[in-house]
């Protein structure tokens, strides 16, 4: 006869104990993943907030007056037909690959920009015109005789995050004085 106190486990306690191990190993495979998922994501958003506070950094050294700066009349998109509200704007237009190296006007976001690309990344600058509702003579004005003094800007960079696209923007105003 059997004893009671020398039974063992029976293949249905094992397959039990097995299921309930692999739901628990699952669980914490599925949480690695996750985490590894978002600080990726976090990477790419740091990355192209660095890339935004870069771009607005060098928009504003345009404006500079001294002889090594473009100056306040380059601060501007590309013109592409009429009107054109700042003809000897240099900055491109739409979204264009995010190049590691300023070109020789040394300015991010223009057509001379060199290096290499940076992968997964794409940047647009989009300069307005604004009207001064403060000083509304200085470029209200309907005969368009004194200077814009206020501009606003917003740069918009992309990336993606596994297949999903993701924006981080920065919108300033920038003034000529």
């Amino acid at each position: 006869m059997k004893d009671k106190s020398e039974a063992g486990f029976s293949y249905i306690d094992v397959m039990i104990a097995v299921v309930i191990l692999l739901v628990g190993i699952l669980a914490l495979v599925s949480a690695i993943t996750a985490a590894v998922f978002q600080t990726r994501g976090q990477e790419q958003q740091l990355i192209a907030k660095q890339i935004a506070t870069s771009t607005m950094e060098s928009i504003m050294s345009v404006k500079e007056t001294d002889i090594t700066r473009l100056g306040w009349s380059k601060v501007g998109n590309i013109c592409v037909g009429s009107p054109c509200p700042v003809p000897e704007g240099i900055f491109q237009n739409g979204f264009q690959p995010v190049e590691t190296e300023a070109g020789p006007d040394e300015v991010l976001g223009t057509a001379d920009d060199n290096g290499t690309v940076v992968t997964g990344f794409t940047r647009q600058i989009l300069i307005r015109d604004e009207c001064d509702q403060d000083r509304p003579s200085y470029n209200c004005n309907p005969a368009g005789n004194m200077p814009v003094r206020v501009r606003s800007i917003e740069i918009d960079v992309t990336y993606y995050i596994g297949s999903i696209q993701r924006h981080e923007k920065l919108v300033t105003v920038l003034t000529n004085y």
